[in-house]
């Protein structure tokens, strides 16, 4: 009948749970197919009262199941703050470990279990201990919110900026959560607050990508750096940028960032001109696009400004212009902003740089003009725009003109595919089309 037992304590069956310990027809010792006893069960339900009957007839109180759980684990696992209170005072082991690591102040941390996590403490259980993933109970109390659990372990002073096998600490946990008290708490008491893990992000760059504005106010507020990148090259500014979060970008420009900051200079000639070529043919210039090399091109010399405008976002760009942002800065391309307003074919943000003064006579490396990006792609619109903006007698081939040329490079592009042009003669003829 132990079988029987404990089917009823699984299945939340008391009073049939209750007549077979009172008749003792339990075996106290027997375990199902998964290793756990009656006292598991009866612990997992929360029932005190079976639990305490379990205690006095001898049942093993740190008897591990197969996954290495005891009856006090269970307990915990489920809440059953009563029962594991009891199984406490009666000396149950606190020393346990699951097989994923987890001692029972994670798993109170993670269950925001603050009177039993006190309970643990007092007997002495190590604070910062691990778990197979080097988290620790500090990294769930962060993530699960719980005030009082965090402030119980930040009060016995265990170390703030211990990080997981990712490199993630907790802030990190908190960012995660998107607790504003739980990550205040952590910076108050000596958390790094641009401490980055083994990708290179912060928990800075994390709260942008989450858009949590608060979150990303009060690490900054706490000296979190703006402009630092992450492994590949993201840094919290730029991600900003290039997912239009205004009010993020404003924050940081409040803080100080300079309105000009632009990404260092890649010094790769070939990647250049070849994203040069990518620019006049692409239909969307935004740094997701499939523009590839054998080597990443790192945009060298882009600016803010350029980012948001390849984005297409006319909102960061007017924020960014009214902040003065220099509406003739070049990348070491040479492209300024409203070359790539033109090739992108975004006719307000065209205007709007127009209207900022932008200068239509600006090349590039190439010798382009922004005009010449919009003849290419028959952006007749912007062509139109440019030319009320410059001067009346700009010689500047439109209408029947634009389209000869483009079908002059399609011609070309015939030749070369029949093998009657190489590679380098299709190029000279391409610029001797192009330059009119």
């Amino acid at each position: 009948m132990s079988m029987s037992f404990i089917i009823a304590c699984e299945s939340g069956k008391r009073k049939i749970a209750e007549i077979l310990l009172k008749n003792n027809e339990v075996d106290v010792t027997y375990t199902d197919e998964k290793g756990r006893t009656a006292l598991h069960y009866a612990a997992h339900r929360g029932y005190l009262d079976i639990v305490k009957a379990l205690v006095e007839a001898g049942a093993d109180l740190d008897y591990e199941d197969h996954n290495g759980e005891t009856p006090l684990f269970f307990s915990c696992l489920q809440k059953q703050k009563q029962t594991a209170m009891f199984l406490l005072e009666k000396c149950s082991r606190t020393d346990i470990r699951d097989h994923q690591g987890n001692s029972l102040l994670h798993l109170a941390a993670r269950t925001s279990q603050a009177e039993v996590l006190q309970e643990l403490l007092k007997t002495g259980s190590n604070a910062d201990q691990e778990n197979n993933e080097a988290e620790t109970p500090l990294m769930f109390a962060a993530y699960s919110r719980n005030k009082e659990v965090l402030l119980q372990l930040l009060n016995i002073g265990v170390n703030v900026n211990a990080a997981d096998k990712q490199g993630n600490t907790s802030l990190f946990y908190a960012v995660k959560s998107g607790s504003n008290a739980a990550l205040s708490l952590l910076l108050e008491n000596g958390a790094e607050v641009n401490q980055a893990n083994h990708a290179g992000e912060t928990p800075l760059l994390l709260a942008c990508h989450q858009n949590n504005n608060m979150l990303v106010k009060l690490l900054v507020e706490f000296g979190a750096d703006i402009t630092v990148s992450s492994n590949n090259g993201l840094s919290p500014i730029w991600y900003a940028c290039n997912h239009n979060q205004k009010e993020i970008v404003n924050l940081f420009i409040q803080q100080g960032i300079d309105i000009n900051y632009s990404k260092p200079l890649s010094g790769n000639d070939d990647s250049m001109n070849s994203y040069l070529d990518w620019v006049q043919t692409a239909n969307n210039l935004a740094n997701e696009s499939n523009f590839s090399l054998n080597e990443n091109y790192q945009y060298g010399g882009e600016s803010l400004l350029h980012v948001a405008v390849k984005k297409g976002h006319l909102s960061l760009v007017k924020l960014l212009l009214e902040n003065g942002a220099a509406v003739n800065i070049q990348d070491e391309s040479g492209n300024t902003a409203l070359h790539y307003g033109a090739a992108n074919g975004k006719k307000d943000i065209v205007k709007t740089l127009l209207e900022n003064g932008a200068d239509i006579a600006a090349v590039n490396v190439k010798e382009q003009k922004a005009i010449d990006y919009s003849n290419i792609k028959g952006f007749n619109e912007i062509t139109a725009l440019l030319l009320s903006f410059g001067p009346k007698d700009t010689n500047v081939d439109t209408g029947s003109s634009i389209n000869t040329k483009k079908q002059d490079l399609l011609d070309l592009k015939d030749l070369l595919d029949a093998g009657i042009l190489t590679p380098a003669e299709f190029e000279i003829e391409k610029q001797k089309i192009l330059q009119g």
